[in-house]
């Protein structure tokens, strides 16, 4: 089983809807954005609200697919540190925030050499 790390704009994953990102956002960043870039080849599949499933492709980073647009947010299944740093990194650029399927929030922040590091905030 997997753990994800969600991008939105509301503090809880769930609650996506109420401040969704768009695929055009999302089309938009993907575009501007030189080390990203939508899959023809991968894909994830989902159920939605009635129980069919959709079939959601993924965004690729540095050639690897490990991102994908679900409904209002973008998902990112056992992502890495440099992963989640990439992450953090859209988010900013999204006006949104990183949370994990428990609810707690990555954020990066600089120590006193100036170097930043990734940190969990538990809710």
């Amino acid at each position: 089983m997997s753990y994800d790390l969600h991008i939105v704009r509301t503090p809880s994953w769930l609650e996506a809807a109420e401040s969704p990102i768009t695929k055009e956002e999302i089309d938009g960043l993907v575009g501007a954005d030189s080390e990203l870039e939508w899959s023809t080849l991968d894909y994830i599949d989902m159920r939605n609200e009635a129980g069919s499933v959709v079939r959601f492709p993924m965004i690729r980073w540095r050639g690897l697919p490990c991102l994908w647009r679900y409904r209002d947010q973008i998902v990112c299944a056992n992502p890495d540190q440099a992963q989640i740093g990439k992450l953090l990194q859209i988010a900013r650029e999204l006006k949104a925030q990183v949370v994990g399927d428990d609810g707690e929030t990555y954020v990066l922040n600089r120590n006193w050499l100036g170097r930043e590091r990734i940190e969990t905030v538990r809710p």
